[in-house]
């Protein structure tokens, strides 16, 4: 007859109780697989210790859905609104340009501008200070609203090569004369900034700069 020692020794892998809880703890998915395999335990053991696995599997995974859903703030363009005057700025005197903002409105959480004639600038800041978004007003169809929106785009993505500033503006259809924004709107995203633009009746053309959530 063969001792309690030797029968252990003898036993299958798959019936040793030891690597059922090891690959539990490890990798429950495989350990639940040795734990179905066991003899020794009844099947409602089985099933709670399954139901605990799973959800000691499963958990960290709901924790961070649940961390992107409540935490997922979007990243600011600029930390502060003398942040982008400064790079705005910089950008038109490498130009050689007689833009220059003015404010015109100051309130907690929005600035209005004035960058030339029927071209409004507004930014959004956050309760940071944090410049989050800007969105520019053209009205009118003078050559000054696309050279405005390409004058964003170099100051808000100063990485950019000159063409592909023009595969955006490409991109956003503004030499395209058939495009009708009327119905349409349009988005691009380039090294995490995304630039929308779309056209309203009654306002005129409107132009958005913010940043891609990083995921």
């Amino acid at each position: 007859m063969k001792t309690e020692n030797e029968v252990k020794v003898n036993e299958p892998i798959h019936q040793k109780i030891w690597l059922m809880w090891l690959l539990l703890i490890i990798f429950p998915p495989v350990g639940v697989v040795f734990l179905w395999l066991q003899q020794r335990l009844s099947k409602i053991k089985k099933i709670i210790i399954t139901i605990i696995a799973g959800v000691y599997f499963i958990s960290p995974f709901i924790l961070i859905i649940i961390l992107l859903i409540v935490w997922n703030p979007t990243i600011p363009l600029y930390h502060s609104h003398d942040e982008f005057v400064e790079a705005f700025n910089q950008e038109i005197q490498e130009q050689d340009l007689p833009y220059n903002i003015q404010v015109t409105e100051e309130e907690k959480h929005l600035i209005t501008s004035e960058l030339g004639q029927d071209i409004t600038l507004l930014e959004n800041i956050d309760e940071d200070g944090n410049v989050r978004e800007l969105i520019m007003i053209g009205q009118g169809a003078g050559t000054d609203i696309i050279h405005m929106i390409g004058i964003l785009i170099e100051t808000t993505n100063p990485k950019l090569e000159k063409y592909e500033i023009g595969q955006v503006l490409e991109e956003l259809r503004l030499f395209d004369g058939s495009y009708d924004f009327d119905v349409h709107e349009l988005t691009v995203e380039q090294d995490q900034i995304r630039y929308n633009l779309k056209y309203d009746e009654s306002i005129g053309i409107i132009f958005s700069v913010s940043k891609v959530n990083e995921k």
